[in-house]
């Protein structure tokens, strides 16, 4: 023995080895105090909370007697919990009686030593061990598979160690005897240490819940990511750069493992290095990443982590009061960490999803902006004498590309890599440890095929082709392939579309949900009505913050439809009334979940993942087309109808115009119109057609904002016009990407499309504008653009034949097989710009900059090109007839140029 004080605890003998009587007053008593939880299902031994209890089952009421109570209503209550989880499960069908006879005999020769070590870890206990087999056993009389049973009682640990902190911290009076016998944090009255150790529970339990409808965790199918950083090169030869340049920054991509590295950072506690941000694509598992690191750090112990996602963050002027705000709201501390008099000598603070705090303020990239410069002068603050903060803040790419200047040190910005990086690709990293050559897919579908019991050894070979090779390097899109394959209904091919996975999985939902078990409350509610009432939601989540939205926002979007509001009333009922309902339950694991309330009480709804509701949002989009396209040809039909192109534009501003659609929602618009293309390719190019003549006639017109009710202020209004157009614009070059054909505009003027795409384009504070990504397909021809910035647009088959594009910058610009004939470029910036097959018959590119250009099998025939710059430009395959350059092949890169 070492002297630590502590208990020796076996069950009580009056509760092992002879039946009890209950005293029923005294049962009565506790019960009217509500200290007797029957939730779990009618059970007759140690169903009380309290000392009132012990003593109706005629037990003692000491130290010993009081601590096996809380050890055993702590796991009852972690076993209610997570069968509550598992929505196959139908809990009036529980034979609760003999679980608790099956664990009473478990238990009968079970003893513990309740002391510091074991409010430390309660979940590393060996009386945890003692019951799981148990527990699982009566799973699988339940009905669950073998697999499922065994995920469900290998989360009992962590779960029994969140119920053992739950319950004291609810009936910490009834457990008064154990302060005075146990001397530990976690029984005395320190209250901020019994905090950082329910919140290190909180932590671990995060990754052991379940998977949308799964019964396994994530922590059973994570697997570690890798990521890269870039590092700047100084004195190395070109030839010895080979493929790893990344773009003119001369720089190369390092390869580490992502957990290890932040590791190291961690232990080392630099304090002018103390901030390291993780970027990545929707599901790239950044956020997975993000909470696992937060687990294994709490389980450690050694450094306090307090994990804040951003969607639930409201930024301020003051780092200190909006984390202060943040604990105290979500009853996380009893104190602010960062405050002076309570603050940490060491702390990590995890920030997950910059975008979707980005997405809250006015200008979405000055408010990450913002909020990370004032991260960064906090962060200063406090570690002026010695390292007491670090941060980590994870983001998408391009919100964390937006405040890359402001990180310059090598390793400050990690970028996650996919679970597969192609050969051809892994030539582009310095991978010394060869980090890339392990195809992670094998090992998660592993680990999934394990955790499932679908017996997976690998990933299936039908993923392995086309489009699907990608798909499946991606972290959740991998799982959400995996859930639609099990289904079997969805024939994969190397043309999968990823928006037909996540309808085919809604589908799914809708037919486990709805059609089979049709609970009253949802009886008679059809497919499409169930899809369009999660589009709306999606729609207002987006019109919000990007994934959470509110019951009475909601309502405003189904006003105008009397059979969505019915089935929103439905919703509403089910989670009110029906807590368990199949469809309630189901909904809620796996799109989104109910969050709560917002600041004026209104019940809120939280996305599970952003990409669901871009996925939703996207299909709204694309049927709003539709239904503007069928109203527009339709008109003429009914005398009494008066819908024209006014409606058509007031309509799209209500649908788009309250947010900015970025390049990943309009990924997905473009995938949901390419299903519609591949069933009837002739819709969407009516479609098409119609886009151009409402944009015309904007153009003409204006956007008709002062139809909207309650008209807003003229700021709003304008924002508002301007998201909308922006929209209009990208959802028509999905229709030309697809088509291949050029969008029929007709424009006003000369300079009306520079006039408008300088309105959509504002001011540049990024290297990406999302618009002039959208200019494929148009007809330019003889627009007025000089001096335009076209940096990195995409002008891709672009007709501007006879263009003024006098000292426009092309920079990097994609003008694939555009037509320039006669256009005027010169003094142009062309620099890095794609003119694969592009047509420059007769175009002035005189003083043109054209350095590092691809002119591969563009036709230049009689182009000016007087005092152009051709320096490492890409004539390979040119026609340079009637060019100053004919028969000339001194300039790099054109030695094998068509001189004819």
């Amino acid at each position: 023995m070492n002297g630590e004080s502590g208990l020796s605890v076996s069950k009580p003998t009056s509760v092992l080895k002879k039946s009890i009587k209950v005293n029923f007053k005294d049962f009565s008593k506790a019960l009217g105090k509500g200290l007797v939880d029957l939730g779990f299902g009618k059970w007759d031994s140690l169903a009380g909370d309290g000392v009132e209890a012990l003593t109706a089952l005629g037990l003692a009421a000491n130290a010993e007697e009081i601590a096996w109570l809380l050890v055993y209503r702590s796991l009852l209550q972690a076993m209610k919990t997570l069968i509550d989880e598992k929505t196959e499960l139908e809990p009036e069908k529980f034979d609760i009686k003999a679980l608790q006879t099956n664990i009473n005999q478990a238990l009968e020769t079970s003893s513990l030593t309740i002391n510091k070590k074991f409010f430390e870890h309660p979940d590393k206990d060996s009386i945890v061990e003692v019951v799981k087999p148990t527990f699982m056993g009566w799973l699988k009389q339940c009905g669950l598979s073998e697999a499922d049973a065994q995920a469900i009682s290998d989360r009992l640990p962590i779960y029994f160690a969140g119920a053992l902190h739950e319950e004291w911290g609810s009936h910490a009076k009834d457990y008064g005897a154990l302060k005075e016998k146990l001397d530990t944090p976690f029984t005395q009255a320190n209250e901020r240490v019994q905090a950082w150790l329910r919140y290190a529970t909180w932590l671990q339990k995060q990754v052991e819940e379940p998977m949308f409808l799964e019964a396994f965790s994530l922590k059973r199918v994570y697997v570690p990511l890798r990521a890269y950083y870039n590092r700047k090169l100084e004195g190395q030869k070109a030839e010895e750069l080979e493929e790893r340049l990344v773009g003119r920054k001369q720089s190369e991509r390092v390869v580490v493992e992502l957990e290890k590295e932040l590791e190291s950072w961690l232990s080392k506690a630099v304090k002018t290095d103390a901030i390291r941000l993780i970027s990545g694509g929707p599901g790239s598992g950044k956020s997975s990443f993000a909470k696992m690191f937060a687990a294994k750090l709490a389980a450690k112990g050694t450094i306090p982590v307090l994990f804040i996602p951003l969607h639930h963050f409201e930024p301020s002027d003051d780092l200190i009061d909006a984390v202060g705000k943040f604990v105290q709201i979500d009853g996380i501390l009893p104190h602010n960490p960062l405050a002076a008099e309570q603050r940490e000598s060491r702390l990590l603070i995890i920030f997950d999803g910059l975008d979707e705090l980005a997405m809250q303020g006015k200008i979405a990239e000055k408010t990450a902006q913002d909020f990370v410069r004032e991260v960064q002068r906090k962060v200063e603050r406090f570690n002026q004498q010695k390292t007491c903060l670090q941060v980590l803040i994870s983001g998408r790419e391009l919100v964390v590309q937006a405040n890359e200047t402001d990180f310059r040190k090598d390793g400050q910005i990690l970028h996650v890599l996919p679970y597969f990086v192609p050969k051809q690709e892994q030539k582009r990293y310095v991978d010394a440890k060869k980090l890339l050559e392990p195809d992670q897919r094998q090992l998660w579908w592993q680990n999934y095929g394990a955790a499932s019991g679908s017996g997976y050894a690998g990933l299936p070979t039908e993923l392995d082709q086309g489009n699907l090779t990608e798909i499946t390097a991606q972290p959740l899109l991998n799982y959400l392939v995996a859930l639609s394959l099990r289904r079997g209904k969805l024939q994969f091919s190397e043309g999968t579309n990823l928006n037909a996975v996540y309808a085919d999985l809604i589908k799914a939902i809708y037919e486990r949900g709805w059609a089979e078990h049709q609970h009253t409350a949802i009886q008679g509610i059809e497919e499409k009505d169930f899809v369009h009432i999660l589009e709306e939601i999606a729609l207002a989540a987006w019109h919000g913050n990007g994934r959470t939205t509110t019951v009475g926002k909601i309502e405003r979007h189904c006003n105008n439809n009397s059979t969505l509001k019915k089935l929103l009333n439905r919703f509403q009922a089910g989670f009110r009334d029906d807590s368990k309902a199949n469809i309630t339950r189901l909904m809620t694991a796996f799109y989104f979940r109910q969050s709560g309330h917002d600041q004026s009480g209104d019940k809120t709804f939280e996305f599970t993942h952003k990409s669901f509701g871009e996925y939703l949002t996207a299909r709204r989009i694309v049927q709003e087309v539709q239904y503007i396209h069928h109203r527009l040809q339709n008109r003429g039909k009914d005398r009494y109808d008066n819908w024209d192109e006014h409606s058509a534009l007031y309509q799209w501003a209500l649908v788009c115009g309250a947010s900015v659609m970025d390049e990943y929602l309009f990924n997905f618009v473009l995938d949901e119109m390419r299903l519609h293309y591949q069933q009837n390719p002739g819709d969407v190019a009516a479609w098409q057609q119609t886009l151009c003549n409402l944009i015309g006639f904007m153009l003409w017109h204006g956007m008709p904002m002062e139809r909207l009710n309650p008209r807003p202020d003229f700021q709003t209004e304008n924002k508002q016009a301007r998201n909308a157009e922006e929209a209009l614009l990208a959802v028509l070059n999905t229709c030309a990407r697809l088509t291949q054909e050029l969008s029929e505009i007709e424009w006003s003027s000369e300079t009306s499309f520079g006039s408008w795409i300088s309105r959509l384009q504002g001011q540049r504070v990024d290297a990406t504008v999302f618009c002039l990504k959208c200019l494929s397909f148009l007809p330019l021809q003889n627009c007025l653009l000089a001096f335009k910035d076209f940096v990195n647009a995409n002008l891709e088959r672009a007709n501007l034949r006879g263009a003024e594009l006098f000292g426009a910058n092309l920079e990097g610009a994609s003008l694939q097989e555009a037509n320039l004939e006669g256009a005027n470029l010169q003094g142009a910036n062309l620099r890095g710009a794609e003119l694969f097959r592009a047509k420059l018959l007769g175009a002035n590119l005189e003083r043109a900059n054209l350095e590092g250009a691809s002119l591969t099998e563009a036709n230049l025939e009689g182009a000016s090109l007087e005092g152009a710059s051709l320096e490492g430009a890409s004539l390979e395959g040119a026609n340079l007839r009637g060019t100053i350059l004919e028969g000339k092949v001194q300039i790099a890169s054109t030695e094998e140029a068509d001189p004819e």
